[in-house]
């Protein structure tokens, strides 16, 4: 019995093996990376943020609120050092998936057991069958190779702990009510963990239901009442909890945008009603047969149904059909009572972990997302288990055919998972892979761009920015990144018109006037640079990347005191930028202000102490000031600090040093150190020279 449990363990953990050496990809980046509430020192804001770090009363706050993930992350920051290790979070997750594999055998036992009684020897094993098809699922790559997806995770293990007490609460008559509370507690636990979590308690009511229905007769008016109890107690606790969210949420609505999810937007009830059962077949199709799978299924990526001689009408009748088919097998009088019971508490573990992404209660931000899945797929594969077992018992001759096929279908998932998990890898191979299954979807379109321009692959990056603004032509996102690559190229005239194309689609976009500015300046239009500079001010008081760069549209205009105020504004709103303070030093001491410039230079050297580039500034003009031994002190910090990306100049700068300080055999080492790095360097032939004669 035990090795069962054991084998799924290894089920679920040997497929997705392969993405843990990978990297935070995708949302990764703005609900940990970016997230103060995982990396700051403070813990109370996790109650008050949503999961990607915004006030969750904001306007601009996506209202979810899964403080409990975040805390997970944040204990997983802890642990290794406050440092974001991927693969940490990564085994985490995995470790979490394979032991909500192996609860979920419990979960399937406790069902098939208080369903139907019968001879175990004649049937094929649905909870193992069910759990092993759960554990190897490529939909769940999302979801466990995605760190995001531990919310999926946690909630589904909670909701599953929260039923197997529930149900205890059903069977224990001294202990009802410490299990239902039990139950209840825990319910609301995984509604902060993810918000589906809550649908246990719906779930639990149509199981009591389900399996009471027959007692409920004058005879057993105890254990109608029991029965009534519980789900009172249960609704009402539901309710509560619904209330609690919303208030937290203040009273607010997320606010998402036609893009998101472009059905919700749609005005004709006909294609709002016809692209939702679409998107519901897709859903269904990517659960049985999952070759089509995209981290994002946004923007274009499935057209609105807006005719009703759309061909996908056929794949809506086809859902239909599968429907009316299930309802003639649960309805039928000739059946077994507790064989349609079992597939009704599947349909029921599918679709009501569903509905909080069905669009129907509430419409969602998203079109089809494939962690959403991770819960109601339990339902999914306790139906094909259920199928596959109808099989075996049924037919005798496809006795073995039938199992046969289970192997069959968990070697093809978990050869699938395999494949996936490595596009889970990293955002290179991810994105990559959403261009096979949705090269419609503007998004998919930009994170190519971004993923290729990093590999600079810039003929390829423009390609896609350009596909992804005829996909979306309000996409100032993508215009903005491709007016950046076009500066970066040297391309101004075309960088100038993404940047105004950008801010005629939307106005008060401050980092595209700032980018605007400084391909005007580029273009030596200073008039018009300074204006764009204080538009892009206007829409953000506090900019300091705005200022530093109109701090050096200044000092191209030789104004050197407003230089200075600009530079110094961006360092009191970002105490840490590098390029301000460098900027700032090297201008005091070219105007023979030195004093003035070792004045500042403490507090640089205290905002930035391991930022090589400023410390090898400061040690220069140490060097100048006869600083000798703090000078040598900041050299070598620095070429530590720079690494693999150490120059020359930087060998030949502390050769300087040396030679000036008399310590010549020093010299002689950096100047040769420098020209190791590059031969044609002349600063240091020509002091080697001096050296040598």
């Amino acid at each position: 019995m035990f090795g069962k449990y054991v084998l799924v363990y290894w089920m679920a953990f040997t497929p997705f093996y392969k993405s843990l050496p990978g990297d935070f990809v995708f949302d990764d980046s703005e609900a940990i990376i970016n997230n103060k509430d995982v990396t700051s020192n403070v813990w109370s804001n996790t109650f008050y943020n949503d999961f990607w770090g915004t006030n969750i009363k904001s306007n601009f706050s996506h209202k979810s609120y899964r403080p409990l993930t975040t805390l997970s992350f944040r204990l997983n920051y802890i642990v290794n050092g406050e440092k974001l290790d991927a693969h940490l979070f990564k085994g985490i997750n995995l470790i979490c998936h394979s032991l909500c594999s192996v609860v979920l055998i419990f979960v399937y036992e406790v069902i098939v057991k208080r369903v139907q009684k019968c001879n175990s020897r004649m049937y094929l094993d649905i909870s193992f069958v069910a759990a092993a098809l759960f554990a190897v699922h490529p939909i769940h790559a999302e979801a466990v190779a995605g760190v995001v997806g531990r919310a999926d995770i946690l909630a589904t293990m909670t909701f599953l702990i929260s039923f197997l007490l529930y149900d205890q609460s059903m069977n224990n008559k001294k202990r009802t009510y410490i299990y239902l509370f039990t139950s209840v507690l825990l319910a609301g636990i995984s509604m902060l963990f993810k918000e589906n979590g809550i649908t246990v308690l719906g779930f639990c009511i149509v199981y009591d239901i389900v399996l009471n229905c027959g007692k409920l007769k004058r005879n057993r008016i105890n254990k109608f009442i029991a029965t009534l109890i519980r789900i009172t107690i249960v609704s009402l606790a539901g309710g509560l909890l619904i209330y609690a969210r919303w208030k937290i949420m203040g009273g607010m609505k997320p606010e998402f945008k036609p893009g998101d999810n472009p059905a919700a937007f749609a005005n004709d009830t006909f294609t709002k009603v016809a692209t939702f059962h679409y998107i519901y077949f897709l859903n269904f199709l990517i659960l049985l047969w999952p070759q089509w799978l995209c981290y994002d299924w946004s923007m274009g990526c499935i057209k609105l149904i807006e005719s009703n001689k759309d061909f996908r009408i056929i794949f809506l009748i086809l859902l239909y059909l599968y429907g009316i088919l299930l309802l003639k097998t649960i309805l039928l009088p000739n059946k077994k009572q507790s064989s349609k019971r079992l597939i009704f508490l599947a349909i029921s573990l599918l679709t009501i972990p569903f509905l909080p992404a069905s669009n129907i209660l509430f419409p969602v931000g998203f079109v089809i997302a494939e962690r959403i899945l991770y819960l109601p797929s339990a339902g999914y594969c306790l139906l094909i288990a259920i199928g596959f077992h109808k099989i075996v018992n049924k037919y005798k001759k496809l006795k073995y055919f039938g199992k046969a096929g289970v192997l069959l279908l968990l070697l093809l998932y978990q050869l699938k998972t395999w494949e996936r998990a490595f596009d889970w890898q990293n955002e290179y191979n991810l994105f990559i892979s959403g261009l096979k299954v949705c090269p419609l979807n503007a998004k998919v379109r930009y994170n190519v761009a971004k993923v290729v321009d990093a590999r600079q692959n810039t003929s390829w990056a423009v390609s896609e920015y350009k596909e992804a603004i005829r996909l979306y032509p309000e996409y100032y996102q993508a215009m903005n990144n491709l007016a950046n690559l076009l500066k970066n190229e040297k391309n101004f005239s075309g960088a100038e018109f993404y940047f105004k194309k950008a801010i005629s689609v939307k106005h008060d976009f401050p980092a595209a006037w700032m980018n605007l500015g400084i391909v005007l300046a580029n273009q030596k239009r200073y008039k018009e640079s300074l204006e764009a500079y204080k538009t892009a001010l206007q829409y953000r008081q506090h900019y300091s990347d705005c200022f530093y760069n109109m701090g050096n549209l200044y000092l191209e205009l030789n104004d050197t005191d407003a230089a200075r105020h600009s530079w110094s504004t961006a360092i009191s709103y970002n105490p840490k930028h590098t390029f301000a303070w460098t900027n700032l030093i090297a201008m005091l001491d070219n105007m023979g202000q030195t004093e003035r410039a070792l004045q500042v230079i403490p507090e640089a050297l205290y905002q930035l102490p391991k930022t090589p580039s400023l410390l090898f500034a400061v040690a220069n003009l140490y060097g100048k000031t006869n600083q000798f031994t703090e000078a040598e002190n900041l050299f070598k910090s620095a070429i530590k600090l720079f690494g693999e990306e150490v120059k020359a100049i930087h060998y030949a700068n502390l050769g300087v040093l040396y030679h000036r300080w008399k310590k010549y055999d020093l010299a002689k080492k950096m100047y040769n150190q420098a020209l190791q790095i590059d031969p044609t360097y002349m600063s240091a032939k020509k002091n080697l020279a001096l050296l040598q004669n």
